[in-house]
């Protein structure tokens, strides 16, 4: 039977005099990130997420103003009320993941973004069409800021504190750097499929971090896990500045 994938142990702290080494250490961070399951899991939720709504992003406002005839001021109306809902989003937060658990709150929020795009696919000119927008693009930034919350912490407790930064730093690379490529695939894209098909594709996408999470740990997560032990520090180190 497959079972879970054992957890490698962290490379053991350097010693005092041991000197810096900028590959070095990233190769450590990269080794400990992937060998850990459910924040590996989560960045590559996170990465494939991002990349179908850079495609997404790359013509949205073009479709709403082009295609769709909304004014300028009904697009600023529609991203005020979208601000707000992750605003709410953010406050409410720790009360969502304490209610459902911290797994269903983090899964929820990434599903909710590909049902979002449900309406934009469908709308056509005209107020309640612009209505139903600005209320879905609401929706989508409640539970997206609220999930985002609630990944970030789980992400800081399971990782060790000497790899934080690096963990940080690869989820970053790794989510932002999928964006400049997803902003030229949508180029392509639109050269092939038109507007509306390039959409069509960014939406898709975000099905497959759902997908992942769905198939993780992270499903059956409802409180924090405990913190990993933190490794000694050698006592030629301890009360450095």
């Amino acid at each position: 039977m497959w079972g879970p994938t054992p957890t490698p142990p962290p490379p053991p702290p350097r010693g005092p005099g041991a000197p810096c080494s900028q590959p070095r250490d990233i190769g450590e961070g990269l080794r400990y990130v992937a060998g850990q399951h459910m924040i590996r899991t989560v960045i590559a939720a996170l990465s494939t997420l991002s990349f179908g709504l850079a495609i997404m992003n790359t013509y949205w406002a073009y479709y709403l103003l082009a295609d769709l005839r909304v004014s300028p001021t009904a697009f600023g109306v529609i991203m005020g009320v979208g601000g707000a809902g992750s605003v709410a989003g953010a406050l409410l937060a720790p009360r969502i993941a304490s209610r459902i658990g911290i797994g269903p709150t983090i899964i929820i929020g990434f599903a909710v973004s590909p049902l979002a795009q449900v309406p934009l696919l469908l709308a056509g000119p005209g107020l309640r069409w612009q209505i139903a927008l600005a209320g879905t693009l609401a929706g989508q930034l409640f539970w997206a800021t609220a999930s985002g919350t609630s990944q970030r912490s789980l992400r800081q407790i399971l990782c060790e504190p000497r790899f934080q930064g690096r963990m940080q730093a690869a989820s970053t690379t790794v989510t932002a750097g999928a964006r400049p490529l997803a902003a030229a695939a949508a180029g392509t894209l639109v050269l092939l499929l038109g507007v509306r098909g390039t959409l069509v594709v960014g939406a898709a996408l975000q099905v497959v971090p759902v997908a992942l999470l769905l198939f993780s740990p992270v499903r059956a997560l409802l409180d924090m896990p405990a913190p990993p032990k933190r490794a000694a520090v050698p006592p030629a180190r301890e009360g450095a500045s």
